[in-house]
């Protein structure tokens, strides 16, 4: 099973991916009409879009662009979220964005595999060759 894994882990990411920006450019219909996002200076529905890309192009190797698997993970924690308080605050649930959300979150958890490197452990070291010339000792 885990062989399937990065196969998986890269599909997960072109789905949401696909799903988001598919998602964004429908948007543009609504916004059409009501342009809140424009009144702080972007368009919602093009940075969903440009969003879904980017999971997209990142899902061809996961594992280098550990930063665009936990921003999938991000999204789906901020839409079950948001699901849940719009749902409490004015009775509005969408089923299918929060199982969708559920799933593609856990299997990016499940699927990746260097768990540590999702939550930046070790992450903050400088590759060898990159520091400039200088060493610690020169400072």
């Amino acid at each position: 099973m885990a062989k399937w894994n990065p196969l998986a882990l890269k599909l997960v990411m072109w789905l949401m991916g696909i799903l988001i920006a598919a998602g964004s450019a429908a948007g543009f219909i609504g916004g059409s009409f009501f342009q809140f996002d424009q009144s702080f200076g972007v368009t919602a529905s093009v940075a969903g879009i440009a969003f879904g890309a980017g999971l997209m192009i990142a899902g061809f190797d996961p594992i280098a662009n550990v930063s665009w698997v936990r921003a999938l993970i991000i999204y789906a924690i901020l839409q079950i979220v948001y699901q849940l308080f719009a749902w409490i605050s004015i009775g509005r649930f969408d089923l299918i964005p929060f199982i969708v959300a559920i799933i593609a979150g856990v299997l990016a958890l499940v699927l990746y595999p260097n768990k540590p490197e999702l939550w930046m452990a070790g992450t903050m070291k400088m590759p060898s060759g990159m520091g400039g010339g200088m060493s610690r000792s020169k400072m």
